[in-house]
């Protein structure tokens, strides 16, 4: 008898892992909503809310302001930075998105380049990567 109640509970306990399993993952439809289409996500003007060097904040002090637009024709971008000393400068040229490594890549039109790892989630954007050997990451949200 005690052997009967025991297969008992461990069937019973099976089926209930097995229906907790199903109501912890999404359904197709909502799995599908939360993969972003990258190159879509990134075309917006982003506003730079923190930049850090090397772990180091630089907004507010080094850099005062810095802005984003990425256009979906032709895949141009624009890149404003103010400084602290009130000097400023604007990158522009194209970029390329990778979606499987979430990268994008800036080649400015003086033929500089920047690869950056990107993650966009709703209205906010991180982007990091190695500017002149050290480590860079910004911190945006989109205007």
């Amino acid at each position: 008898m005690k052997f009967l109640l025991s297969k008992i509970n461990l069937t019973a306990l099976a089926i209930l892992l097995f229906f907790l399993a199903g109501f912890g993952s999404c359904k197709k439809e909502d799995c599908m909503n939360n993969i972003i289409n990258l190159p879509q996500a990134i075309t917006s003007t982003w506003e730079a809310n923190s930049f850090t060097v090397d772990g180091v904040e630089i907004m507010g002090s080094v850099v005062l302001a810095s802005k984003m637009k990425f256009e979906a024709s032709g895949n141009d971008f624009e890149w404003k930075l103010n400084y602290g000393d009130r000097s400023g400068e604007t990158q522009t040229g194209n970029y390329q998105m990778a979606q499987e490594g979430k990268k994008v890549e800036l080649k400015s039109s003086k033929g500089d380049m920047l690869k950056l790892d990107v993650d966009i989630d709703g209205d906010d954007m991180t982007l990091s990567g190695n500017l002149d050997g050290e480590r860079i990451v910004i911190k945006a949200d989109r205007n």
